[in-house]
Protein backbone atom coordinates (compact mmCIF):
# COMPACT_ATOMS: atom_id res chain seq x y z
CA UNK A 1 0.00 0.00 0.00
CA UNK A 2 2.09 2.93 -1.29
CA UNK A 3 2.57 6.29 0.32
CA UNK A 4 2.78 9.27 -2.07
CA UNK A 5 6.58 9.06 -2.09
CA UNK A 6 6.50 5.31 -2.73
CA UNK A 7 3.98 5.79 -5.54
CA UNK A 8 6.25 8.37 -7.16
CA UNK A 9 9.13 5.86 -7.03
CA UNK A 10 6.98 3.08 -8.51
CA UNK A 11 6.00 5.38 -11.37
CA UNK A 12 9.65 6.19 -12.07
CA UNK A 13 10.39 2.47 -12.35
CA UNK A 14 7.55 2.27 -14.90
CA UNK A 15 8.97 5.16 -16.90
CA UNK A 16 6.52 7.82 -15.65
CA UNK A 17 8.06 10.93 -14.09
CA UNK A 18 5.55 12.74 -11.87
CA UNK A 19 6.56 14.61 -8.74
CA UNK A 20 4.79 14.69 -5.37
CA UNK A 21 3.22 18.08 -6.06
CA UNK A 22 1.55 16.67 -9.20
CA UNK A 23 0.23 13.63 -7.33
CA UNK A 24 -1.19 15.92 -4.65
CA UNK A 25 -2.80 18.12 -7.31
CA UNK A 26 -4.36 15.08 -9.01
CA UNK A 27 -5.72 13.82 -5.69
CA UNK A 28 -7.26 17.22 -4.95
CA UNK A 29 -8.88 17.29 -8.40
CA UNK A 30 -10.34 13.82 -7.88
CA UNK A 31 -8.13 11.99 -10.37
CA UNK A 32 -6.78 9.85 -7.53
CA UNK A 33 -8.77 8.53 -4.56
CA UNK A 34 -8.39 10.02 -1.07
CA UNK A 35 -5.45 8.85 1.01
CA UNK A 36 -6.17 6.31 3.71
CA UNK A 37 -4.85 6.69 7.25
CA UNK A 38 -3.11 3.94 9.22
CA UNK A 39 -1.17 3.93 12.46
CA UNK A 40 2.58 3.52 12.09
CA UNK A 41 2.80 1.99 15.56
CA UNK A 42 2.69 3.33 19.05
CA UNK A 43 4.31 6.75 19.26
CA UNK A 44 5.10 6.79 15.52
CA UNK A 45 2.17 8.84 14.31
CA UNK A 46 -0.12 8.16 11.37
CA UNK A 47 0.89 7.07 7.88
CA UNK A 48 -1.14 8.18 4.86
CA UNK A 49 -1.23 5.83 1.93
CA UNK A 50 -3.27 4.47 -1.00
CA UNK A 51 -4.35 0.95 -1.77
CA UNK A 52 -2.30 -0.97 -4.34
CA UNK A 53 -5.02 -0.45 -6.96
CA UNK A 54 -4.01 3.22 -7.19
CA UNK A 55 -1.00 2.25 -9.34
CA UNK A 56 -3.17 1.39 -12.34
CA UNK A 57 -5.29 4.50 -11.76
CA UNK A 58 -2.31 6.83 -11.73
CA UNK A 59 -0.94 5.20 -14.91
CA UNK A 60 -4.33 5.88 -16.53
CA UNK A 61 -4.45 9.44 -15.15
CA UNK A 62 -0.96 10.15 -16.51
CA UNK A 63 -1.94 8.93 -19.99
CA UNK A 64 -5.17 10.95 -19.99
CA UNK A 65 -3.54 14.14 -18.73
CA UNK A 66 -0.73 13.80 -21.28
CA UNK A 67 -3.24 13.21 -24.06
CA UNK A 68 -5.93 15.76 -23.16
CA UNK A 69 -4.34 18.23 -20.74
CA UNK A 70 -7.76 18.54 -19.11
CA UNK A 71 -8.66 17.35 -15.62
CA UNK A 72 -12.35 17.17 -16.62
CA UNK A 73 -11.60 14.93 -19.60
CA UNK A 74 -9.34 12.79 -17.45
CA UNK A 75 -12.02 12.46 -14.76
CA UNK A 76 -14.51 11.18 -17.32
CA UNK A 77 -11.97 8.79 -18.84
CA UNK A 78 -11.15 7.34 -15.44
CA UNK A 79 -14.82 6.93 -14.52
CA UNK A 80 -15.60 5.24 -17.84
CA UNK A 81 -12.72 2.82 -17.22
CA UNK A 82 -14.10 1.86 -13.81
CA UNK A 83 -11.65 3.72 -11.59
CA UNK A 84 -12.64 5.33 -8.29
CA UNK A 85 -13.96 8.79 -9.13
CA UNK A 86 -16.75 10.76 -7.49
CA UNK A 87 -19.92 10.26 -9.50
CA UNK A 88 -20.96 13.93 -9.32
CA UNK A 89 -17.59 15.06 -10.67
CA UNK A 90 -17.75 12.46 -13.44
CA UNK A 91 -21.27 13.54 -14.39
CA UNK A 92 -20.22 17.19 -14.63
CA UNK A 93 -17.16 16.25 -16.69
CA UNK A 94 -19.32 14.08 -18.95
CA UNK A 95 -21.67 16.98 -19.72
CA UNK A 96 -18.81 19.35 -20.50
CA UNK A 97 -17.14 16.70 -22.66
CA UNK A 98 -20.31 16.16 -24.70
CA UNK A 99 -20.69 19.88 -25.33
CA UNK A 100 -17.16 20.01 -26.77
CA UNK A 101 -16.61 16.68 -28.45
CA UNK A 102 -19.30 16.55 -31.16
CA UNK A 103 -18.03 19.62 -33.02
CA UNK A 104 -14.45 18.43 -32.70
CA UNK A 105 -15.27 14.96 -34.02
CA UNK A 106 -17.39 16.33 -36.84
CA UNK A 107 -14.37 18.34 -37.98
CA UNK A 108 -12.02 15.36 -37.58
CA UNK A 109 -14.38 12.98 -39.41
CA UNK A 110 -14.74 15.39 -42.33
CA UNK A 111 -11.06 14.85 -43.11
CA UNK A 112 -11.55 11.10 -43.70
CA UNK A 113 -13.04 9.22 -46.60
CA UNK A 114 -16.06 7.50 -45.08
CA UNK A 115 -16.48 10.14 -42.37
CA UNK A 116 -16.87 8.65 -38.90
CA UNK A 117 -16.11 5.15 -40.15
CA UNK A 118 -12.81 6.43 -41.55
CA UNK A 119 -12.03 8.20 -38.28
CA UNK A 120 -12.70 4.97 -36.39
CA UNK A 121 -10.53 2.94 -38.80
CA UNK A 122 -7.62 5.30 -38.18
CA UNK A 123 -8.05 4.99 -34.40
CA UNK A 124 -8.31 1.20 -34.67
CA UNK A 125 -5.03 1.00 -36.62
CA UNK A 126 -3.24 3.03 -33.95
CA UNK A 127 -4.68 0.87 -31.19
CA UNK A 128 -3.76 -2.46 -32.77
CA UNK A 129 -0.18 -1.33 -33.36
CA UNK A 130 0.36 -1.01 -29.62
CA UNK A 131 2.47 -3.50 -27.66
CA UNK A 132 -0.57 -5.10 -26.07
CA UNK A 133 -1.75 -6.35 -29.47
CA UNK A 134 1.44 -8.33 -29.97
CA UNK A 135 -0.20 -11.03 -27.84
CA UNK A 136 -0.26 -14.50 -29.46
CA UNK A 137 -4.02 -15.01 -29.39
CA UNK A 138 -4.61 -11.76 -31.26
CA UNK A 139 -2.08 -12.66 -33.94
CA UNK A 140 -3.70 -16.08 -34.41
CA UNK A 141 -7.29 -14.86 -34.89
CA UNK A 142 -8.64 -15.55 -38.40
CA UNK A 143 -8.42 -12.43 -40.54
CA UNK A 144 -12.10 -12.68 -41.49
CA UNK A 145 -13.05 -12.55 -37.78
CA UNK A 146 -10.90 -9.48 -37.13
CA UNK A 147 -12.29 -7.69 -40.18
CA UNK A 148 -15.88 -8.47 -39.22
CA UNK A 149 -15.46 -7.18 -35.67
CA UNK A 150 -13.61 -4.07 -36.86
CA UNK A 151 -16.35 -3.31 -39.40
CA UNK A 152 -19.08 -3.75 -36.81
CA UNK A 153 -17.31 -1.48 -34.32
CA UNK A 154 -16.77 1.08 -37.09
CA UNK A 155 -20.47 0.95 -37.97
CA UNK A 156 -21.25 1.44 -34.28
CA UNK A 157 -19.09 4.57 -34.15
CA UNK A 158 -20.74 5.91 -37.29
CA UNK A 159 -24.22 5.24 -35.90
CA UNK A 160 -23.39 6.80 -32.53
CA UNK A 161 -21.83 9.99 -33.92
CA UNK A 162 -23.54 10.68 -37.23
CA UNK A 163 -26.66 12.56 -36.17
CA UNK A 164 -27.44 13.61 -39.74
CA UNK A 165 -27.47 10.17 -41.35
CA UNK A 166 -28.23 7.66 -38.58
CA UNK A 167 -29.61 4.48 -40.20
CA UNK A 168 -31.40 2.42 -37.54
CA UNK A 169 -32.55 -0.37 -39.86
CA UNK A 170 -29.08 -1.03 -41.24
CA UNK A 171 -27.46 -0.90 -37.82
CA UNK A 172 -30.02 -3.27 -36.29
CA UNK A 173 -29.21 -5.70 -39.10
CA UNK A 174 -25.48 -5.40 -38.23
CA UNK A 175 -26.21 -6.29 -34.61
CA UNK A 176 -28.50 -9.19 -35.52
CA UNK A 177 -26.06 -10.63 -38.04
CA UNK A 178 -23.14 -10.50 -35.59
CA UNK A 179 -25.14 -12.24 -32.84
CA UNK A 180 -26.40 -14.86 -35.31
CA UNK A 181 -22.91 -15.75 -36.50
CA UNK A 182 -21.04 -15.80 -33.22
CA UNK A 183 -23.81 -17.38 -31.14
CA UNK A 184 -24.73 -19.79 -33.98
CA UNK A 185 -28.35 -18.91 -33.28
CA UNK A 186 -31.47 -18.89 -35.42
CA UNK A 187 -31.30 -15.83 -37.66
CA UNK A 188 -35.05 -15.15 -37.75
CA UNK A 189 -35.35 -15.35 -33.95
CA UNK A 190 -32.37 -13.05 -33.40
CA UNK A 191 -33.63 -10.42 -35.83
CA UNK A 192 -37.06 -10.50 -34.14
CA UNK A 193 -35.54 -10.19 -30.63
CA UNK A 194 -33.26 -7.27 -31.61
CA UNK A 195 -36.18 -5.43 -33.26
CA UNK A 196 -38.36 -5.92 -30.17
CA UNK A 197 -35.66 -4.70 -27.75
CA UNK A 198 -34.94 -1.73 -30.03
CA UNK A 199 -38.59 -0.73 -30.04
CA UNK A 200 -38.71 -1.07 -26.25
CA UNK A 201 -35.79 1.20 -25.39
CA UNK A 202 -35.69 3.38 -28.57
CA UNK A 203 -31.94 4.10 -28.42
CA UNK A 204 -31.99 6.34 -31.50
CA UNK A 205 -33.94 8.97 -29.57
CA UNK A 206 -31.22 9.20 -26.93
CA UNK A 207 -27.98 8.67 -28.84
CA UNK A 208 -28.26 11.90 -30.82
CA UNK A 209 -26.16 14.69 -29.32
CA UNK A 210 -28.83 16.91 -27.73
CA UNK A 211 -30.87 14.07 -26.13
CA UNK A 212 -27.59 12.48 -24.99
CA UNK A 213 -26.63 15.63 -23.07
CA UNK A 214 -30.11 15.82 -21.58
CA UNK A 215 -29.83 12.18 -20.52
CA UNK A 216 -26.53 12.74 -18.70
CA UNK A 217 -27.84 15.91 -17.03
CA UNK A 218 -30.82 13.95 -15.66
CA UNK A 219 -28.85 11.05 -14.17
CA UNK A 220 -29.38 10.18 -10.52
CA UNK A 221 -26.67 8.96 -8.16
CA UNK A 222 -28.31 5.54 -8.26
CA UNK A 223 -28.08 5.39 -12.05
CA UNK A 224 -24.46 6.57 -12.07
CA UNK A 225 -23.59 3.93 -9.46
CA UNK A 226 -25.32 1.12 -11.37
CA UNK A 227 -23.58 2.07 -14.61
CA UNK A 228 -20.22 2.31 -12.89
CA UNK A 229 -20.48 -1.21 -11.46
CA UNK A 230 -20.87 -2.55 -15.01
CA UNK A 231 -17.96 -0.40 -16.20
CA UNK A 232 -15.77 -1.87 -13.45
CA UNK A 233 -16.75 -5.39 -14.50
CA UNK A 234 -15.94 -4.84 -18.18
CA UNK A 235 -12.64 -3.06 -17.48
CA UNK A 236 -11.53 -5.85 -15.14
CA UNK A 237 -12.39 -8.44 -17.80
CA UNK A 238 -10.24 -6.64 -20.37
CA UNK A 239 -7.39 -6.14 -17.93
CA UNK A 240 -7.44 -9.79 -16.86
CA UNK A 241 -7.43 -10.99 -20.46
CA UNK A 242 -4.41 -8.80 -21.17
CA UNK A 243 -2.63 -10.05 -18.05
CA UNK A 244 -3.09 -13.65 -19.21
CA UNK A 245 -2.03 -13.29 -22.82
CA UNK A 246 -0.75 -9.76 -23.35
CA UNK A 247 2.56 -7.99 -22.83
CA UNK A 248 4.58 -8.35 -19.64
CA UNK A 249 4.70 -4.59 -19.13
CA UNK A 250 2.03 -3.14 -16.89
CA UNK A 251 1.72 0.24 -18.59
CA UNK A 252 0.64 -1.06 -22.05
CA UNK A 253 -1.98 -3.29 -20.44
CA UNK A 254 -3.47 -0.37 -18.51
CA UNK A 255 -3.34 1.97 -21.50
CA UNK A 256 -4.99 -0.44 -23.95
CA UNK A 257 -7.80 -1.14 -21.47
CA UNK A 258 -8.17 2.63 -20.97
CA UNK A 259 -8.27 3.35 -24.71
CA UNK A 260 -10.94 0.72 -25.33
CA UNK A 261 -13.08 1.93 -22.44
CA UNK A 262 -12.52 5.68 -22.86
CA UNK A 263 -12.85 5.86 -26.64
CA UNK A 264 -15.55 3.29 -27.25
CA UNK A 265 -16.82 0.70 -24.79
CA UNK A 266 -17.27 2.89 -21.70
CA UNK A 267 -19.89 5.31 -23.02
CA UNK A 268 -21.67 2.55 -24.93
CA UNK A 269 -21.98 0.32 -21.84
CA UNK A 270 -22.89 3.16 -19.49
CA UNK A 271 -25.64 4.43 -21.77
CA UNK A 272 -26.99 0.94 -22.44
CA UNK A 273 -27.21 0.18 -18.70
CA UNK A 274 -28.85 3.53 -17.92
CA UNK A 275 -31.30 3.44 -20.82
CA UNK A 276 -32.35 -0.16 -20.25
CA UNK A 277 -32.75 0.60 -16.53
CA UNK A 278 -35.21 3.38 -17.39
CA UNK A 279 -37.10 1.96 -20.34
CA UNK A 280 -36.87 -1.81 -19.84
CA UNK A 281 -35.73 -2.73 -16.31
CA UNK A 282 -36.73 -6.33 -16.95
CA UNK A 283 -33.76 -6.72 -19.32
CA UNK A 284 -30.95 -8.43 -17.35
CA UNK A 285 -28.14 -6.42 -18.92
CA UNK A 286 -26.26 -5.68 -15.69
CA UNK A 287 -26.64 -9.29 -14.54
CA UNK A 288 -25.27 -10.51 -17.90
CA UNK A 289 -22.18 -8.31 -17.61
CA UNK A 290 -21.64 -9.44 -14.00
CA UNK A 291 -21.91 -13.12 -14.99
CA UNK A 292 -19.42 -12.73 -17.84
CA UNK A 293 -17.07 -10.87 -15.49
CA UNK A 294 -17.20 -13.72 -12.96
CA UNK A 295 -16.44 -16.22 -15.72
CA UNK A 296 -13.52 -14.32 -17.27
CA UNK A 297 -11.68 -13.40 -14.07
CA UNK A 298 -11.82 -17.06 -13.04
CA UNK A 299 -9.67 -18.07 -16.01
CA UNK A 300 -6.02 -18.71 -15.09
CA UNK A 301 -2.95 -19.05 -17.29
CA UNK A 302 -3.00 -22.81 -16.65
CA UNK A 303 -6.45 -22.94 -18.29
CA UNK A 304 -5.04 -21.79 -21.65
CA UNK A 305 -3.03 -23.95 -24.04
CA UNK A 306 -2.49 -24.35 -27.76
CA UNK A 307 -3.81 -26.95 -30.15
CA UNK A 308 -1.52 -28.61 -32.66
CA UNK A 309 -2.65 -26.13 -35.31
CA UNK A 310 -1.61 -23.21 -33.08
CA UNK A 311 -5.08 -22.10 -32.04
CA UNK A 312 -5.83 -21.35 -28.38
CA UNK A 313 -7.92 -23.81 -26.37
CA UNK A 314 -9.33 -23.63 -22.86
CA UNK A 315 -9.38 -26.23 -20.12
CA UNK A 316 -12.38 -28.49 -19.53
CA UNK A 317 -13.04 -26.55 -16.32
CA UNK A 318 -13.41 -23.25 -18.18
CA UNK A 319 -15.51 -24.81 -20.93
CA UNK A 320 -17.78 -26.29 -18.28
CA UNK A 321 -18.11 -22.91 -16.56
CA UNK A 322 -18.93 -21.34 -19.90
CA UNK A 323 -21.75 -23.81 -20.49
CA UNK A 324 -23.16 -23.11 -17.01
CA UNK A 325 -22.92 -19.35 -17.64
CA UNK A 326 -24.74 -19.66 -20.97
CA UNK A 327 -27.50 -21.70 -19.33
CA UNK A 328 -27.84 -19.12 -16.54
CA UNK A 329 -27.98 -16.22 -19.01
CA UNK A 330 -30.49 -18.04 -21.18
CA UNK A 331 -32.75 -18.44 -18.15
CA UNK A 332 -32.38 -14.76 -17.26
CA UNK A 333 -33.30 -13.54 -20.72
CA UNK A 334 -36.12 -16.05 -21.09
CA UNK A 335 -37.60 -14.77 -17.84
CA UNK A 336 -37.19 -11.19 -19.06
CA UNK A 337 -38.92 -12.03 -22.33
CA UNK A 338 -41.96 -13.12 -20.30
CA UNK A 339 -42.09 -9.69 -18.71
CA UNK A 340 -40.77 -10.64 -15.28
CA UNK A 341 -38.39 -8.12 -13.73
CA UNK A 342 -35.02 -9.63 -12.72
CA UNK A 343 -33.34 -8.96 -9.40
Amino acid sequence: MPTPAQLRDVLLELGIDRDLRTLTDWRQKGLLPPLERASSGRGSGVMRHWGDEVIDQVIAADWLMTRTGSADAALLGLWLTGYQVEHAAAQKAWIEYLKRVQKRREKAASGYSGGYFGLWSSWWRRLTRSKAFEMPWWQELPEAYVVQVRQFLGSTQDWLRNDAERDDVDYRAHISELITQFAQADRKAIYKAVDEIWAEIDPASLFASKPYIELVESLSVREMTAAHVSLVHVALMLQHALELTGPADRVPRVVVTLMLMHDFLGTLIARAVIMSGRAAPELPLRQTIAALHELVIGVQSTDISKKSDGRVQFSERVLGEWQLTKTHLSQLWTTAAKGQVTD
